[in-house]
C-alpha cells in the first residue's frame, strides 16, 4: 500500500534513519531509466543530498517485499525531481529518477 508522507518531522526522520550517510548503489534499471529520460547522472548526484528540498515521500512496498521511499524534491522554477530509493543494510539502492516540469498535485493525488 502506498503512503504519502508530507509532514516535515516524519520526512526528516525517514531521511535520517533510512537514507542519509549510506552508500549509494545505482541499479541497472536506474541507469537505463535516466538514459531514456535524458537525465544526467551528475544531476541526480547533485539533487540527492538536498534533503531540505524534499517536500513529500512516497512510501511503498516493492515487488520483493522491501520498503521503498520515493523522495520528491521541490527545486526552483516549478521544477520537481523524484528519486526512488530502497534502503539495504549499509547502502541505499537508487531505483530511478524523474524530473517533472509541472505541479505534482495529480502525481501525489492532492486535491
Amino acid at each position: 500500500m502506498t503512503e504519502i508522507i508530507s509532514e516535515k518531522e516524519e520526512i526528516q526522520k525517514i531521511i535520517t534513519e533510512k537514507i542519509k550517510g549510506k552508500k549509494l548503489i545505482f541499479t541497472s534499471y536506474y541507469r537505463l531509466s535516466i538514459a531514456e529520460k535524458g537525465i544526467e547522472h551528475k544531476k541526480v548526484l547533485e539533487v540527492f543530498p538536498q534533503f531540505d528540498k524534499v517536500t513529500e515521500i512516497e512510501k511503498d512496498t516493492l515487488k520483493y517485499g522491501d520498503i521503498g521511499y520515493e523522495l520528491f524534491y521541490n527545486l526552483s522554477n516549478g521544477t520537481y525531481f523524484s528519486i526512488a530509493t530502497c534502503p539495504k543494510d549499509k547502502g541505499v539502492l537508487i531505483i530511478h529518477a524523474v524530473e517533472y516540469k509541472r505541479s505534482l498535485d495529480k502525481r501525489l493525488k492532492k486535491s
